[in-house]
């Protein structure tokens, strides 16, 4: 047996422990079991998941102090999962009323509305909808609240969410009280209670019935406020059947009646008691009106009513409703000067307490003894637990950094071999630009030969065709003038026909002279240019016996080089279809288009294996592709044995 100094500083030093404010120790073990059991979460299924999420908020609730809202938005942060924000924000949302933010209370409920709704989460639907209407209500929105409140109770017509109707009817009483309906409220209050009443002993059941039990003790319903006073009363007692503040509630409902008016009510509740053994009612029912008699100068009225309860509860094993008459007895005795009497009850009241006091004190200490070591335990574990967490935490940060330094090494490899791929790829590159440079510059040299030859050629044509014109032609036609002379003077010869025949050899050179010096140079190009060259040949051709179309038109100034190379193009390709083709018709079309001239020559001769031709290495071919190549243009050969040739080329204008 503990001595009396013993126990008073074991209960010192459990008050102490109970009463220590969280340290900052404190907080990070509660961090670490949030942590604990989101890591928990992630083999469960839905149901396991939300009991876990019920168990996180409890935890908050409990141990997180001031610290509460802190707690919540950390453990979202490490689980912000649809599921879990819906069943943090109901219990965040406490927080918030608990400070009388009201409205941001709201907020929260609102913001988990729509979560629950975007996880079609019927359960939390309703809940959400019914603590939405209770804000509405301590808002004094009624409307608001109803519409809320009749969204819970459709959804409470499931059979697996019918208990939520206790919750549902309790806030529907409330709103009825905002109206001031007192027969809604009466009856929303029992529809509640019939709920409730199921519910294991609670204090979600027992605040329900003192719900009830308060509403029924400002009204005049006293056969049912003495039934429920006892059920309340016996709720109590059993959940705390060591502690005298069980009934502390039940006595401040009937102290709210302490007013003369109240009397005949008070009279038949405790008739109504007395007849129904209801003790707890007949007891503070007593007490008040002893009270009101007191207050209006009638004290012997009421100690006459004290003592007849006094009788009542000696019949019962009551002793904390003995122990509350016999402290009114000693009081009322006291104030009409019966000093005796006073302490005679005063003597009972304080051997009765003592008496409660000794067997409630036994029950406590080893309750207290039990807690004391389970918390000591509970430390000890916890101590234990960070410890093992630190080693956790430094395993877990060598093995981290031995994987960065793995990574590390890897990516390294990785980079090095990457950037050797790149060096050699980016010299391949360099190498095949530097080959691509050296042909580039091999064909512009190429190029610049061929322009070379080319000019020189016409240089060279020029030259001859004047040389031609100006020298032998003129020679030749002195040489006629003079046989025309003798011809006349020689009878003989003519006779013998040989001057006829002469001059008509000399008639052909000299034809043949012009022809010459007209294909090297024409005449028609110098003076009309492209389209007057190209129209001789066109003229020409028809005098051979072809059928020519010509079609020329908008065709641009050009450069005379580059005009003279386009007349040798299409002088030679029109050669090659005299030559080779067995043409009848020849089309030519020379038109311009934007910056670029198009030439067509189409014959319907008897075509040939262009590529045959090209391998054969005809230089007829080459000449007309290297000057197309030379003029930057592109030259499109659309030709088939049997079946004519086109020749498509698409040169710059400039």
């Amino acid at each position: 047996m503990l001595s009396t100094n013993q126990l008073f500083v074991l209960l010192i030093a459990f008050a102490a422990l109970l009463t220590k404010p969280q340290s900052a120790f404190s907080q990070e073990h509660i961090k670490h079991k949030i942590d604990s059991i989101i890591s928990s979460l992630k083999d469960k299924d839905y149901k396991d998941k939300e009991s876990s999420y019920f168990d996180l908020n409890k935890l908050i609730l409990r141990q997180g102090g001031n610290n509460a809202e802190a707690l919540f938005k950390y453990a979202i942060s490490k689980d912000s999962s649809d599921h879990a924000k819906m069943v943090y924000f109901e219990s965040m949302s406490t927080v918030y009323s608990r400070k009388g933010d009201t409205n941001e209370a709201l907020n929260i409920k609102k913001r988990g509305l729509e979560v629950a709704e975007k996880l079609n989460d019927k359960k939390f639907i309703l809940v959400y909808n019914n603590d939405i209407a209770n804000l509405y209500i301590y808002q004094n929105l009624p409307d608001k609240a109803l519409y809320h409140i009749n969204k819970a109770q459709a959804l409470a017509e499931n059979e697996e969410l019918q208990h939520y109707n206790a919750a549902i009817f309790y806030n529907r009483g409330l709103l009825e009280s905002l109206l001031e309906n007192e027969k809604g409220q009466y009856y929303h209050y029992l529809k509640m209670w019939q709920y409730a009443k199921d519910f294991e002993n609670t204090s979600t059941k027992r605040f329900y019935l003192y719900v009830l039990v308060d509403f029924l003790s400002q009204t005049n319903y006293p056969e049912d406020l003495a039934k429920y006073t006892e059920i309340l009363s016996g709720l109590y007692e059993e959940a705390n059947p060591n502690m005298p503040e069980g009934h502390m509630p039940i006595k401040s409902l009937f102290e709210k009646r302490s007013d003369p008016s109240n009397i005949p009510l008070l009279r038949k509740s405790i008739a109504i008691s007395d007849s129904t053994n209801s003790v707890n009612t007949l007891t503070f029912s007593s007490i008040t009106l002893a009270r009101i008699y007191e207050k209006i100068g009638q004290p012997f009225d009421g100690l006459s009513v004290l003592k007849k309860a006094v009788r009542k509860i000696d019949s019962v094993d009551k002793p904390q409703l003995k122990l509350e008459l016999y402290s009114e007895l000693s009081r009322m005795h006291a104030q009409t000067s019966n000093y005796k009497e006073a302490f005679k009850y005063f003597r009972k009241e304080t051997a009765l307490r003592d008496s409660i006091k000794s067997d409630r004190m036994q029950r406590n200490v080893a309750e207290l003894e039990v807690k004391f070591d389970t918390e000591q335990k509970e430390r000890k574990i916890a101590q234990q637990d960070l410890q093992l967490e630190k080693e956790a935490r430094q395993k877990n940060m060598i093995f981290t950094g031995l994987i960065a330094l793995g990574i590390l090494l890897i990516m390294s490899f990785f980079f090095f071999r990457n950037k050797l791929k790149y060096q050699r790829t980016i010299a391949a590159q360099t190498e095949a630009i530097q080959k691509q440079e050296i042909r580039e510059l091999q064909q512009e040299n190429k190029l610049l030969a061929l322009n070379s030859m080319i000019e020189g050629q016409e240089a060279e044509r020029l030259r001859i065709a004047k040389d031609l014109h100006d020298s032998l032609g003129g020679l030749l036609s002195t040489v006629k003038a003079h046989f025309t002379t003798i011809q006349k003077e020689i009878e003989e010869l003519e006779k013998l026909n040989i001057t006829e025949k002469t001059n008509s050899l000399i008639d052909e050179a000299c034809l043949e002279v012009r022809r010459i010096s007209h294909n090297m140079m024409p005449h028609a190009l110098s003076l009309s240019g492209l389209k007057g060259a190209v129209q001789d040949i066109a003229s020409n051709l028809q005098e051979e016996g072809f059928k020519v179309t010509l079609e020329i038109a908008d065709l641009p100034t050009i450069e005379k080089t580059r005009e003279v190379m386009v007349y040798r193009l299409i002088q030679e390709i029109v050669a090659n279809i005299r030559k080779h083709a067995e043409a009848k018709s020849v089309l030519i079309q020379l038109l311009a288009h934007k910056d670029d001239l198009n030439l067509l020559i189409e014959d319907d001769g008897k075509g040939f294996n262009f590529e045959q031709a090209l391998k054969k290495g005809g230089l007829g071919l080459k000449s007309i592709n290297s000057r197309v190549q030379f003029l930057d243009g592109h030259i499109d050969w659309d030709t088939q044995e049997g079946e004519g040739t086109s020749v498509s080329i698409k040169i710059p204008a400039v």
